[in-house]
């Protein structure tokens, strides 16, 4: 099934190695917004699974305003979350998570997300880019149509923004009147 998202994210590397960016300058940070979706509305959303897509616009915003000012965005009582300061700290706490077999640990049984990135780095190594793409729970793309696997390409310095992101979007194109068609994409900023 993440075979599409194997194959974008060796073709990302294998166009930027073309201009000859050297490989270690550029990595991919990849995550599951269906591990995430599973640990949360198991957890901290279990009453107000609807605040899922609002929560992943917060914290979206991790890298770009800090984790004092999205715990801001996540407690507002006139916010879209309006989580308990506890279970705020607790989401942020889970986005800190760089170990894939740490994160399916915390999700609960059956959750799809960690067996979709276990299946992503085995056949991201068949192609020979496995050690360039690394598990970051915090990546979730702030956009609430992406459905499974995410990631976003970064310069090693970090003196840029996202190079590109994307990931899975399996009801997008339904959304927009169009047919029920699994997709997946990225785009360069």
């Amino acid at each position: 099934r993440v075979s599409a998202e194997a194959e974008l994210i060796a073709a990302l590397f294998a166009a930027l190695d073309r201009p000859e960016v050297p490989r270690a300058d550029v990595r991919v940070r990849v995550s599951s917004r269906a591990l995430l979706e599973d640990t949360l509305r198991a957890s901290v959303l279990r009453e107000r699974p609807e605040a899922f897509p609002a929560l992943c616009v917060a914290i979206d915003k991790l890298d770009k305003i800090g984790r004092d000012a999205v715990m801001e965005l996540l407690t507002d009582p006139s916010g879209l979350v309006r989580l308990p300061r506890a279970d705020a700290s607790s989401v942020l706490d889970w986005l800190a998570v760089r170990d894939l077999d740490e994160a399916t640990r915390r999700a609960p049984p059956g959750s799809r997300g960690g067996e979709e990135l276990r299946e992503l780095f085995l056949l991201l190594a068949g192609y020979g880019v496995a050690d360039r793409v690394v598990f970051d729970a915090s990546v979730v793309r702030g956009l609430a149509y992406y459905t499974g696997i995410v990631f976003e390409a970064f310069d090693t310095a970090g003196e840029l923004r996202a190079i590109c992101g994307g990931g899975r979007y399996d009801r997008l194109l339904e959304t927009l009147g169009g047919s029920a068609l699994p997709a997946v994409g990225f785009g360069f900023g």
